[in-house]
């Protein structure tokens, strides 16, 4: 096999295979490498060093706030599960409780609370439900 030459003639290429697969692709090949349009222009470097300083700054601050992420999550599960509890031993109590709280004994003004400790355990919950939510509103702003 002889090597093909640098400038082959037109009867070179039309006899050699390899020489008119590149005669075809040449002309492609040049208007592809006389482009010098993206069609997405690549940032100047120095925005390109904010935005991974800005990221890395942000990962760290994901990093140190994992701890109170946990935290937070176990007592979302301790407030549901103190809901579940309270809801599931003391439903009758609850429904006694709520009993007088309707439109006529409101307007009169004559209802009564007959249980205290299951309305301050309400409450209680109640106030750490709301307190909770606060804090993960206001936490991530």
């Amino acid at each position: 096999m002889n090597p093909c030459p640098p400038n082959p003639s037109p009867e070179h290429i039309a006899s050699c295979e390899e020489c008119s697969v590149a005669a075809v692709v040449a002309p492609w090949m040049k208007r592809f490498a006389s482009l010098n349009e993206r069609q997405h222009i690549l940032p100047h470097p120095s925005i390109v060093w904010l935005k991974a300083q800005v990221l890395r700054s942000s990962s760290e601050a994901a990093r140190a706030s994992r701890p109170m992420t946990y935290v937070q999550f176990f007592a979302y599960g301790l407030v549901a599960s103190g809901w579940a509890a309270l809801l599931t031993w003391k439903w009758e109590a609850i429904q006694e409780l709520l009993r007088p709280f309707n439109a006529t004994n409101i307007a009169s003004g004559s209802f009564s609370v007959s249980s205290v400790p299951m309305f301050g355990a309400l409450m209680l919950l109640a106030t750490v439900t709301v307190t909770l939510a606060l804090h993960t509103i206001l936490a991530e702003e």
